[in-house]
């Protein structure tokens, strides 16, 4: 790590960075059913002396460390994992079949825990407050929303009040300190699409009305959406993630159910496609005289940086990663960290691995290094904020 400028104290934790991890690694939890999880961070806060509150918007963990004299910082981890069975031949492999880390969350989580650690240690010199947000169910579940709305502990409202707010996602996609941080927006909106063709089936010998040929047919004609109807400028994405029709190998099913998601920057691009949608799926319920219906979740909004966080963390970054290399464009991922940049001035960045496997793969995983890199950039943001 020579050409990396770790924060020393973070670098003598490395050892208990990756044991951290890995323990959350081998023991993945779904959305916010997150016992294990949940428990071992809110043990190492309590022992850090620092103040916990737990079953935040379900089973979330808060800690806080309170100065009254000056802002208020939130720094957030997600906890929960996907549900994946991990093909990694690794000594901390998932122990739990059908559930993987597979996301990165378990490194967002350790980061966090080991930043608390260093911070907790300069309390007394902070001119300001932090807290500590571990949050259940990122993954498709609204987990960000569910604890700011908490009505026990509304994390943002609830003094010390939160004044800007901060997050890391580890990933692969380039060298190992390489980052994307874009000027504005750092995911779009993301909806689920789900269809459910209803046919005619029977013997396939017989005379039906094949949801499988109608829900073929149809895919063909939704890939036409982008390319008739949206511009090379404004960034979209349609794509079909699911295929289920039945089971036979002599039966035509009678229901077919085609799922798949949406990605857009531009609401007005947004709504154009939902329409686009469903009138193409009207127009083949007409002709094939079967019953097609649609529906579209509204999932995520687009996570929005705020212009004067972005100049903070990218000096910092520049700082730790001097010859990280940054990249200004947008990805078109789904993250509920928008509830918290809605209601706060904030910025949230992707930090490379270094490794191959992107995220949802089952063979993700992690230079367990890009880790310091991480809790080094949570130390250093809260002690220039703050000091």
């Amino acid at each position: 790590m020579d050409n990396f400028h770790i924060h020393p104290e973070v670098q003598e934790l490395f050892d208990e960075l990756v044991s951290l991890r890995r323990q959350i690694h081998m023991n993945p939890e779904l959305l916010y059913d997150l016992p294990i999880t949940s428990k071992l961070v809110s043990d190492y806060l309590t022992s850090l002396g620092i103040e916990v509150h737990t079953q935040v918007g379900i089973s979330g963990v808060v800690g806080v460390i309170n100065n009254a004299n000056g802002p208020c910082i939130l720094l957030r981890a997600d906890m929960d994992c996907l549900p994946i069975d991990e093909a990694n031949n690794i000594p901390y492999k998932s122990k739990i079949t059908g559930k993987m880390h597979a996301c990165g969350h378990d490194s967002h989580t350790a980061m966090l825990m080991v930043a608390a650690k260093v911070i907790s240690r300069h309390r007394n010199q902070l001119k300001g407050s932090v807290k500590f947000f571990f949050q259940p169910a990122e993954e498709g579940g609204h987990g960000a929303r569910e604890m700011i709305n908490d009505a026990n502990y509304p994390v943002l409202d609830i003094e010390p009040k939160v004044d800007q707010v901060y997050a890391i996602h580890v990933e692969n996609f380039s060298k190992l300190g390489d980052y994307i941080l874009a000027d504005k927006y750092m995911s779009c909106n993301s909806d689920a699409l789900d269809i459910k063709i209803t046919g005619k089936g029977g013997h396939m010998s017989a005379e039906t009305n094949s949801p499988v040929n109608i829900g073929a047919n149809l895919i063909l004609q939704l890939q036409t959406i982008l390319s008739r109807n949206v511009s090379n400028k404004n960034r979209a994405v349609v794509s079909i993630t699911s295929f289920n029709a039945g089971s036979s190998v002599n039966t035509i099913p009678n229901l077919c159910q085609i799922k798949g998601t949406i990605r857009t920057f531009d609401s007005e691009i947004q709504e154009l496609v939902h329409g686009r949608i469903r009138k193409i799926c009207e127009g083949v319920e007409i002709m094939n005289q079967c019953d097609i219906k649609v529906n579209i979740d509204k999932r995520y909004q687009p996570t929005e940086n705020n212009e004067k966080c972005n100049e903070i963390a990218l000096k910092i970054l520049e700082k730790i990663c001097p010859e990280g290399v940054r990249d200004i464009n947008s990805p078109m991922i789904g993250e509920d960290f928008f509830y918290l940049t809605k209601r706060c001035p904030g910025c949230y960045f992707l930090l490379s691995s270094g490794l191959e496997n992107s995220i949802h793969s089952p063979n993700f995983d992690i230079d367990e290094r890009v880790m310091l890199l991480g809790s080094s950039f949570f130390v250093d943001l809260i002690f220039n904020l703050l000091s």
